[in-house]
């Protein structure tokens, strides 16, 4: 059996590499650039190209392809020379793995990201979240992406990475590895007490109901994550009911929620209807509803052009909280227009 090394000693290490402005040769697992044979520069690019990987061999005290600096890391430490492709690392390093963006539950350090055209052909690592408060949201990525950039740090949400997976064959991710990693918990609200750091279908269903009752959501929207806008929510919540401000969704508060909830929908005798906002899709032939006010947020649903949504809320980034089929999604200020 292969040794597994620490996902967060290989996390170390691409930080170190992004320091030292590392850069990108085709076929590279770490080499000095200036003791590697010419075919490697000459060899492989022309143009522009070959004007940056020869900088690379000046300037660049260590160089890397996509994959090689996972295989390079790994043979820095145990002298194991793995010679792999990005393709090779999805098919037979990583369990669990998956198409699309990386779930919320599998963001780590060290997850591996991928693209994906006709065959999988490049590859980045996690390292850290961008909000510490939301692990589950938005992630940095350390990648040796091409010669003419070299190692960088980029976003998930600036690039199309469409396949994911824990490289658990040489890797050690702890709590994440594949035997113990669980899938969000899908529970109805009410069902557990909630509190910052829960995921879920009842926290993204427990901030629809907040939206809709007009508490302020406006940074993340229903996520499904439990942060610090959403404890923040609930604190003001209780507050309002006079119960125990402690910022956790337990028997009491849900109780004084499902009664407020109860009370809005009533129908009253003279009670006059509050305006409602309403939102127009005007993209060109239709619009993505996400799960939060933001492209880094899954798609719920699409929205055809001329369609016409109730819109509770809007994000601080100006992307609107629309009631689609029922639920609560997000639309781009791009793709509607208030009405």
């Amino acid at each position: 059996m292969a040794k597994r090394i620490p996902a967060a000693d290989f996390v170390a290490f691409l930080k170190r590499r992004l320091a030292a402005k590392d850069g990108y040769i085709f076929g590279a697992v770490g080499q000095d650039p200036k003791k590697m044979s010419d075919w490697y520069f000459s060899g492989q690019y022309g143009g522009a190209q070959l004007k940056r990987a020869l900088y690379w061999r000046t300037h660049a005290p260590r160089v890397w392809d996509c994959n090689g600096l996972a295989e390079g890391y790994y043979k820095d430490v145990t002298g194991v020379d793995i010679n792999a492709r990005a393709r090779d690392n999805y098919d037979s390093w990583c369990d669990p793995r998956g198409e699309g963006t990386i779930p919320a539950n599998f963001r780590a350090p060290g997850a591996a990201v991928f693209k994906r055209s006709s065959y999988i052909h490049h590859v980045g690592f996690l390292t850290e979240p961008v909000d510490a408060d939301r692990p589950g949201g938005d992630w940095y990525v350390i990648e040796a992406r091409g010669v003419m950039t070299g190692v960088i740090r980029s976003r998930l949400s600036e690039n199309d990475w469409n396949c994911w997976g824990l490289m658990t064959k040489y890797f050690d991710y702890g709590k994440m590895d594949a035997q113990t990693a669980a899938p969000e918990p899908e529970m109805a609200l009410g069902g557990r007490p909630l509190k910052r750091g829960a995921r879920g279908e009842d926290v993204r269903k427990l901030q629809e109901t907040l939206l809709s009752l007009d508490y302020d959501l406006s940074r993340y929207g229903a996520d499904g994550q439990y942060g610090a806008e959403t404890e923040a929510a609930v604190k003001r919540l209780q507050a309002s009911q006079e119960l125990a401000v402690d910022g956790i969704y337990g028997e009491d508060t849900h109780a004084a929620l499902m009664a407020l909830l109860e009370r809005e929908e009533a129908p009253g005798e003279g009670k006059e209807d509050a305006p409602v906002t309403r939102v127009r899709v005007t993209a060109e032939t239709s619009a993505y509803v996400r799960s939060g006010p933001g492209t880094i947020y899954s798609i719920q649903t699409v929205a055809r052009r001329g369609a016409v949504f109730d819109s509770p809320a809007a994000a601080d980034n100006g992307w609107r909280c629309a009631s689609v089929n029922g639920r609560l999604g997000w639309i781009s200020p791009k793709m509607c227009e208030v009405i």
